[in-house]
């Protein structure tokens, strides 16, 4: 208990000091307990609310509203900051507890901004919702002037102030639970090149580039085996247990399903949950027992509560550091199984850390094995804590494009007719991804079934189909 409290103490710490570097166009806004921390000067109002959203605020606001703001003031209860700098508009301040806390006070959950009795004119605040991918040129990429250091609890505020220091960097985000802090490096520098220049720094446990990932989701299905698609599953119950999709999103038509128990844009924070690709809602589809699979047969499992994450923007590309906010939502909201319908040969030490924290949190999690029979590992299928899946044809064959090797543990129907397409028409689909979503409501029909099992009896029971 003392080191996290020594390392939480710490981020704050880093967060405090990051403005100081920051150059003096770029405003200062974070958010901490319900106290504001403002120093701006001629910044855009909606620049403000970007920061504030990408610290998990949801903001609506009239689009006809958006002053320059000058402000200096640390600490301030957020309705007196708020009054302090919107002088001619109104503002409502929405209050909510999380579903999964028992305990604790209510936490500021959205802002609204509008002109007196106009509240209605109110809207999502459009802001960049992409991540800004390098491709590094072997197959591998990085988000760009981005680099992610796990530090020491030991590193002292003057080690981190003097390398920021070297590096011209600014702190933008720190990932609390693995002592994790995300750095904004000067425009257009070589973050490969910098990270092996800093990794044997005393204190720095781990550097990496925030490595991104792209989506290779399932692929339109021609000449396969074929069945009649089984009927949907029965609804959730209350009380099942909850699957967190981390995927692509969800389609604004169904985030008001009966399945879907919340949404999360894990790309940029506090924005509403979309999904331009649609692989994000044809696994939300699967893992609620809205769609089974091809081949699943009459005992498939009762649908479970899902949580939508939206870890991949618009371009199919999400990052470690996303990966990492996802995982900490999951686990804050009572998910206990997390499914990853994608993955990538690039490892990832930040990431498999992550993977271990959800882990020991009492997450089980399967990720697909991809679709191309390499048989070279696929991460974050071939992490030690993780179920790999692979995919089956209708009739039960392994199906020819599913990968392959030591770490998939196990096969599941891949094939589905879909309502929503992938980056196309709705149709029959085929793919690991299918296949992982439809284990992963396996899984949580096992915990309902016995909510104290281990991977280990889970990846049992799933092996031997019972």
């Amino acid at each position: 208990m003392k080191t996290s409290m020594r390392i939480g103490n710490f981020l704050l710490l880093c967060l405090v000091l990051s403005p100081i570097l920051v150059q003096a166009a770029d405003p200062e806004v974070r958010i901490d307990e319900n106290r504001l921390t403002l120093n701006a000067r001629e910044n855009d109002l909606s620049e403000i609310l970007g920061l504030l959203s990408d610290q998990g605020i949801r903001i609506r606001i009239d689009p006809r509203i958006n002053p320059k703001i000058t402000a200096a003031f640390k600490d301030r209860p957020i309705g007196a900051a708020m009054t302090s700098i919107l002088k001619s508009v109104d503002y409502a301040l929405i209050w909510r507890k999380e579903k999964a806390s028992a305990a604790g006070e209510p936490r500021l959950w959205e802002i609204r901004i509008f002109y007196k009795g106009q509240e209605a004119r109110a809207r999502p605040l459009k802001k960049g919702m992409n991540l800004n991918v390098v491709d590094n040129g072997d197959g591998t990429y990085h988000v760009k002037d981005i680099l992610l250091l796990r530090l020491a609890p030991t590193f002292t505020e003057a080690a981190l102030a003097a390398l920021l220091d070297q590096l011209g960097a600014s702190i933008v985000d720190a990932y609390a639970p693995l002592g994790i802090v995300r750095l904004r490096l000067p425009h257009g520098s070589d973050v490969p090149a910098i990270t092996e220049t800093i990794a044997n720094t005393p204190g720095v446990q781990t550097a990496e580039p925030d490595h991104a990932y792209p989506l290779e989701g399932g692929r339109p299905a021609t000449g396969e085996t074929r069945s009649s698609p089984p009927p949907p599953s029965p609804p959730p119950s209350s009380g099942a247990a909850v699957v967190a999709v981390m995927d692509s999103g969800l389609r604004s038509d169904y985030e008001n399903s009966p399945f879907v128990q919340a949404a999360y844009d894990a790309v940029s924070p506090g924005a509403e949950v979309g999904d331009e690709l649609g692989h994000g809602t044809q696994m939300a589809l699967i893992a609620a027992g809205a769609v089974n699979p091809l081949g699943a047969g009459p005992n498939s499992p009762a649908g479970s509560p899902v949580i939508a994450i939206r870890a991949f923007d618009d371009n199919g590309f999400t990052s470690t550091y996303t990966l990492m906010r996802g995982i900490d939502y999951a686990i804050e909201n009572g998910t206990r199984v997390l499914s990853l319908s994608w993955g990538s040969e690039t490892p990832s030490t930040l990431l498999a850390s992550a993977i271990r924290y959800a882990d020991a949190k009492g997450l089980i999690l399967v990720a697909a094995a991809g679709n191309a029979p390499t048989g070279n590992p696929v991460y974050p299928a071939a992490y030690d804590n993780v179920i790999g899946v692979g995919a089956l044809t209708p009739d039960g064959d392994a199906w020819d494009q599913s990968n392959f090797g030591d770490f998939v543990a196990v096969s599941a129907p891949g094939l589905a007719d879909l309502p929503v397409g992938y980056k196309g028409n709705p149709g029959t689909y085929a793919g690991t991804s299918i296949a992982t979503a439809y284990t992963a409501r396996r899984v949580a029909s096992i915990l309902n079934q016995n909510p104290d099992a281990d991977r280990a009896t889970i990846l049992r029971i799933l092996v031997e189909g019972r």
